[in-house]
């Protein structure tokens, strides 16, 4: 059975990815970097448990106080929330589930609090994907940050850009991904 990663754990797993990758780690409450005058911060859900893991979602400061944050995953573009969507399932599917399928209370498309099984718990927010909804990330272990971590590795400087005509090469990230996930795999 896959061990349930709690968000201090969560926030250690990516401060050590994210200072790999040249992002400066802040010293506020929060799990937040810094590069190239841009600031970022990590935000977990309130709403998890070790029965369906929690949700994080990636916020940029763009201006003085909470006003100035911007969600950056509203930014994906259509292709991105397709490969998206389809690791999220893959991710869900993973979750261990207990014998019966229990039902949980999760939010709804329209914020509502709602019951599904775990096994439903992928269409359980079924417009999550749809530009330009606010999108919510599922993990349950470290392998699912590793996961989420290769898909927005290529994409965080274009989400984070002042502009989102930068473009980024795959490949180059993909490389520098591989070789980081064998450094934490090796302790």
């Amino acid at each position: 059975m896959r061990d349930y990663l709690k968000s201090r754990d969560f926030h250690r797993h990516m401060r050590l990815l994210l200072r790999e990758l040249g992002w400066e780690s802040q010293n506020s409450g929060k799990c937040s970097f810094a590069r190239d005058g841009r600031a970022c911060w990590l935000q977990v859900s309130q709403y998890s448990n070790s029965i369906m893991g929690a949700k994080f979602t990636i916020n940029m400061t763009e201006g003085s106080g909470p006003a100035g944050d911007t969600r950056i995953l509203r930014r994906l573009n259509e292709a991105d929330r397709s490969i998206g969507k389809a690791l999220e399932e893959s991710i869900i599917a993973r979750l261990p589930r207990p014998d019966p399928d229990p039902e949980i209370e999760v939010l709804g498309g329209s914020g509502q609090t709602i019951l599904v099984k775990l096994g439903d718990l992928a269409r359980a927010n079924p417009r999550q994907w749809e530009a330009p909804s606010d999108v919510w990330l599922p993990y349950f272990s470290k392998s699912d940050l590793d996961d989420w971590a290769t898909f927005l590795l290529p994409r965080l400087e274009r989400l984070t850009a002042p502009s989102s005509s930068e473009k980024i090469d795959p490949q180059l990230w993909a490389q520098r991904f591989r070789r980081l996930t064998r450094l934490f795999r090796s302790k």
